[in-house]
Order: C-alpha cells, then structure tokens, then sequence
C-alpha cells in the first residue's frame, strides 16, 4: 500500500471538497431553474409549487428534469449530463470504490487529474446555472415586478447577484 503525502492528501480533500460544494450550488440553482422551464402551465403559483415540491430532490433527479424540459433533442447532451451526475455521485458517495485501487498503487496522479476534470466540469455547469437563475431573476424584476412597490428592491437584488456572478 502506498503512502500519501500530506500535501497530496491535502489536495484530493480540497478537489472532493471542490466538487461536493459545487454539485451542492448546482442543486441549488436547479431548484430556481426547473420551475421556469415548465411549459404546461406557467402562472407564478405553479412555479412556486414546482419549487417547492423540489426542494427535496437530488442533483441527478434534478438534473433529469432540467434535460426533459430542455429543447435540446440531441443524445449527446442528455448523456453529458447523465455522466455529470455519475461522476459526481461515484466520487461523492463511492469515492474508495472508485479510486481505491489508484491510491493503494501509489498512482495519485491520476486520482487528481480525475477529480480536477470533473470540478471543471461540474464547475462549468454551475457556470451555465448561475446565469440562467440571473436571466430568470431579472426577467421577473422586468415583468412580474415591474410597476410595483416591489420593484426598486428587486432590482437592487438583481443588481447585487449580477455583481456577485461577476466576480
């Protein structure tokens, strides 16, 4: 069995950490997202109740619905998304299944390698979400809100996450 370094160690708990925070803000958004994407009715009472009968849902269900309320009708996309979720969950909740072998040989290289490319896949997809909750907030701010007393303040909301997305 071979010896991690601590600095190696180090660094496969801040990708595993990386990646767990990251699926955690994509759950986040897709619970914002999903509801909007309905296309059978599309009154604000019905994405309330679409969010909140969402709040309990997983990253992979979550992402199943967000790809069955998407226009794309290409494969390759709802398989790209379908393996998201597998590479996530088989590192979140099967992290020694999958990389035991790896780490006992000695080749944490590889490990590492793994873990990086999917963060930066979930990364960019965390990305795509932040700004499709963005448009949805500020399409909201521009006609549900717009001519209320509601407005200016959500507008200043608006304005803070377009910043925060910014940075």
């Amino acid at each position: 069995m071979a010896t991690i370094s601590q600095s190696d160690n180090e660094n496969l708990q801040r990708l595993v950490g990386a990646i767990v925070l990251a699926s955690q803000d994509v759950e986040g958004y897709l619970k914002v997202i999903v509801p909007f994407m309905a296309t059978e009715e599309a009154t604000l009472q019905s994405v309330i109740q679409t969010h909140g009968k969402l709040q309990r849902r997983m990253l992979g269900q979550l992402v199943g619905h967000f790809v069955d309320s998407t226009t794309s009708d290409t494969l390759g996309f709802a398989q790209h998304m379908a393996q998201l979720v597998n590479d996530r969950n088989r590192i979140v909740h099967h992290f020694n299944d999958t990389y035991g072998a790896q780490l006992a040989s000695g080749d944490i290289a590889s490990v590492i390698s793994s873990l990086q490319a999917v963060l930066g896949n979930i990364t960019n997809f965390r990305s795509v979400t932040v700004q499709l909750a963005l448009v949805i907030f500020e399409g909201l701010r521009d006609t549900t809100f717009y001519g209320t007393p509601e407005y200016e303040q959500f507008s200043e909301l608006c304005a803070k996450f377009r910043k925060q997305v910014a940075s």
